[in-house]
């Protein structure tokens, strides 16, 4: 009986569910940067929305600028916080000059906490200086077919030179969360920060609100200035079916909402029973944070 009842409610449900271009038709995504949605392991675009446009990626540099030190640098090789590093604009860890902190704990800190001080302190180690890095950022960025990218520091700081698009993004994204060790980090909602300067040990939060909130993310990273506004890239699976969203220029909360219709967009299109397993309800505490530029 369970079994014939299923049928006909799946029979029903593929009745009332328009077509694609149909559904692509009625969606929209509120925000003015840009949005996509790939499915992870083909890369097949599934919804685009001015995903070509160039905006200010904020944060979601540091995607870049952990795959760069987790392909070129020594994990294990202890990194020295530069007067410049220390100085940086937050968000930031707020260690002292000096300090020596393992890179592999820098890049935990930096997709974690956003952290820019430890994107600078990573730079410099790898390539001398920021500026050498992000020529490493974009030779990285045109061989994976970014073609819309250009990144000028390792932050996300603001930069009128420094652009990409959400299609660009979501290739970036794709790449980074087919490497375990990435993936692992973007998936933490805390951190326990440890370093030789004991003063400053530390818990340090996810600033990926979806992370505990929605059970389907599992990553990846976050993005804010004044000029980008709110940018989120997001990774989510449901029955090994896994989706990435890039969401540009939307405001707060909404930019964890939007991004939640977008995932939901695209699991509806994948299984139109989706809404009967979706058990949960989103709810993201809203914290009006003020307007300085975090990355």
């Amino acid at each position: 009986m369970k079994k014939l009842f299923a049928i006909i409610l799946f029979s029903l449900t593929l009745i009332f569910i328009p077509s694609h271009s149909k559904a692509q038709e009625d969606f929209h995504i509120d925000c003015k940067g840009g949005a996509i949605l790939l499915e992870f392991h083909t890369s097949k675009e599934i919804y685009a929305q001015d995903a070509d446009k160039r905006w200010s990626p904020a944060s979601i540099t540091k995607i870049m600028t952990s795959i760069i030190a987790l392909e070129s640098g020594n994990l294990n090789e202890e990194i020295r916080f530069s007067a410049n590093a220390v100085k940086q604009e937050k968000s930031n860890l707020g260690l002292k000059e000096g300090v020596r902190v393992p890179l592999y704990r820098l890049i935990e800190a930096m997709l974690v906490k956003s952290g820019n001080d430890a994107s600078v302190a990573i730079a410099e180690h790898i390539a001398g200086s920021e500026d050498k890095f992000a020529e490493l950022m974009n030779e990285k960025a045109k061989s994976l077919g970014m073609f819309n990218t250009n990144f000028t520091n390792a932050s996300g700081l603001p930069d009128d030179a420094q652009y990409s698009t959400a299609r660009d993004l979501a290739i970036l994204s794709v790449y980074a969360m087919g490497r375990s060790e990435f993936s692992r980090i973007v998936g933490l909602s805390e951190l326990e920060f440890i370093n030789e300067d004991a003063t400053k040990d530390q818990t340090l939060y996810t600033t990926n609100q979806l992370i505990g909130r929605h059970p389907l993310v599992d990553g990846i990273k976050t993005g804010f200035t004044n000029k980008a506004r709110r940018c989120l890239a997001a990774s989510a699976v449901f029955r090994d079916y896994k989706l990435i969203s890039v969401v540009l220029g939307a405001e707060n909360p909404q930019v964890w909402f939007e991004t939640e219709k977008l995932l939901d967009y695209g699991f509806k299109l994948k299984d139109p029973l989706y809404p009967l397993y979706r058990d949960f309800k989103l709810e993201i505490p809203f914290d009006k944070e003020n307007d300085e530029d975090t990355g």
